[in-house]
């Protein structure tokens, strides 16, 4: 099974980065993670206010089940969307549990009937602006 945790996509939300001529006072994908948080909500998790990360944007501390996942949305030219299980043993082992799974699912099922978000595409964390072709879905047999 391949899992893909990082999404790419355009949005219609409204860009909300703030510069002061060269300075740069909030980096933008607030308005972002705000839908992803209430999406996340809609689908049963308990998601903690929205955390400033500086240039890495905005970050999500979330509860689904048991689980403890996170989620980091950063505005490019586009928004880059890591959405990860924190419990590391998983991953290390390579597997991944069956909430964060499910989780994963439905919310790159809600980001790609949500008309606000344009060309969702998924892909593993190394492929990230690689130029590897993403793709429709997270998860995959192969």
């Amino acid at each position: 099974m391949i899992v893909r945790s990082c999404a790419t996509f355009t949005t219609d939300l409204p860009d909300d980065h703030i510069e002061d001529g060269a300075e740069i006072i909030q980096f933008g994908g607030k308005s972002v993670a705000e839908a992803i948080s209430e999406i996340l909500t809609r689908l049963g998790c308990a998601v903690a206010p929205l955390r400033y990360a500086d240039e890495h944007g905005w970050e999500l501390d979330i509860k689904f089940g048991k689980r403890s996942l996170w989620c980091q949305v950063t505005f490019m030219e586009f928004y880059l969307v890591f959405f990860e299980d924190k419990s590391w043993i998983n991953e290390l082992l390579g597997r991944h549990h069956h909430l964060y799974l499910d989780i994963l699912k439905r919310l790159a099922q809600e980001l790609g009937q949500d008309l606000r978000f344009h060309d969702v595409l998924w892909f593993l964390r190394d492929e990230v602006l690689t130029g590897v072709a993403g793709s429709k879905e997270p998860i995959s047999a192969n």
